[in-house]
C-alpha cells in the first residue's frame, strides 16, 4: 500500500492533466497560469514518484508513454470525483435538512419546479434535491425521502397516500384554435389527437365518455410523458389530454385553450409514497402538508 507521503499532490495531477490535454508544456503553463519551469518541475516530481516516465520528449514535441496512457483516465476520473464531492460539501449547509424527492418527469417539469420555491420560503432550513423516476416504487428503502408517482387507482400501494385523482383537460394552442376553431363536439374530427404512448387507453376512455361517433385521427408521433405532449401542443401539432393542475396556470395566462371546457377523470391518481422509516421526519411531514395544501383541494 502506498504511504500518504508518497501520494502525488493534487497540483501535480492537475499539471499532468493539463500537459496531457495540450501536449505542450508551454500551453499547459498558460492554462494553469504558472511558469513553464513550474510545469516541468511538477511533471518531473510526479514521474520520480511513479518511478517511470509519463511522456516521451522529442525534438518535435511530446507524447504519452504507455504508462501515461494508462494513468491518464484514472487520474481524470479521480479528479472528477474529488471535484464533485467537494462541490457537494460546499453546497450543503450544515444548518439545513436535506429533503430528497423522487418524482415523475412531468410532475417535476410542469408543476414542482415552479412551485418548490414557495416551499423553500416557508421552510428555509430545508434544502431540496429533486430527482426523477417513473412507475411503481419497487424499493422504497432507498435514499429518497419522498416519492410522487402517477399510478392506477388502488388502495394497496405500500406506504402510499393518494394526493389526488387525475383530472385530464383537453388542451390546444390558441393559434391552432384561431386557425381551426372547435365550437361544437363535431369539430373535434377536424383535429389530430396526440397519442400518449404509455397510456393509449386515455383517448379510448375520452371517446367513450363523450360518445364520439367518428374515429379521430391520431398523430403518427406519440409521446411518453405529458411534458412532451405539451410541447407538441404548443407547436400546433394537435390536441392532448393533460393533467389539470399542470396546465391551469398556462390556461390563465392564455397560453393554452380548453375547447368546450372538456375534461375527464382518468383511472389514475397521484400518490405520495414515504418509506416507513422516513415517516416520522419533520421535513417529510412539512413537505406532505405543503403538498396537500397545494393540491389537496382537488382530492376526491
Amino acid at each position: 500500500m502506498v504511504k500518504g507521503s508518497e501520494l502525488p499532490s493534487i497540483k501535480a495531477l492537475r499539471t499532468f492533466m493539463a500537459v496531457a490535454s495540450t501536449m505542450n508544456f508551454s500551453k499547459a503553463a498558460d492554462e494553469l497560469a504558472i511558469s513553464q519551469g513550474a510545469v516541468s518541475k511538477q511533471i518531473a516530481t510526479l514521474e520520480r514518484q511513479l518511478g517511470q516516465p509519463l511522456f516521451h520528449r522529442h525534438i518535435n514535441g511530446i507524447e504519452l508513454t504507455n504508462a501515461g496512457k494508462r494513468y491518464l483516465p484514472k487520474v481524470s476520473e479521480a479528479l472528477q470525483i474529488i471535484q464533485s464531492s467537494t462541490a457537494n460539501v460546499l453546497q450543503s449547509d450544515k444548518e439545513r435538512d436535506l429533503l430528497t424527492i423522487n418524482v415523475t418527469p412531468s410532475f417535476a417539469s410542469l408543476w414542482l419546479i415552479e412551485k418548490i420555491e414557495e416551499f423553500t420560503k416557508l421552510y428555509p432550513h430545508i434544502q431540496i434535491s429533486i430527482k426523477t423516476g417513473d412507475g411503481p416504487v419497487k424499493n422504497s428503502n432507498s435514499d429518497h425521502d419522498v416519492f410522487i408517482r402517477c399510478l392506477p387507482l388502488s388502495q394497496h400501494y405500500e406506504h402510499a397516500r393518494l394526493l389526488q385523482k387525475e383530472i385530464l383537460l383537453l388542451v390546444a394552442s390558441p393559434s391552432l384554435m384561431k386557425k381551426n376553431p372547435i365550437r361544437k363536439q363535431e369539430d373535434l374530427a377536424r383535429h389530430d389527437f396526440i397519442p400518449q404512448v404509455t397510456r393509449p387507453q386515455l383517448w379510448e376512455q375520452f371517446k367513450s365518455e363523450l360518445k364520439l361517433d367518428s374515429e379521430p385521427d391520431y398523430r403518427k408521433v406519440g409521446y411518453e410523458h405529458f411534458f412532451m405532449s405539451l410541447t407538441a401542443v404548443m407547436d400546433n401539432r394537435g390536441l392532448a389530454l393533460l393533467p389539470d393542475f399542470m396546465v391551469k396556470p398556462m390556461q390563465k395566462k392564455g397560453q393554452l385553450v380548453n375547447p368546450l371546457q372538456m375534461s375527464m377523470t382518468s383511472l389514475f391518481g397521484y400518490y405520495v409514497i414515504v418509506p416507513s422509516y422516513k415517516r416520522g421526519l419533520r421535513k417529510v411531514y412539512d413537505f406532505e402538508n405543503w403538498l396537500n395544501s397545494e393540491l389537496g383541494e382537488n382530492d376526491a
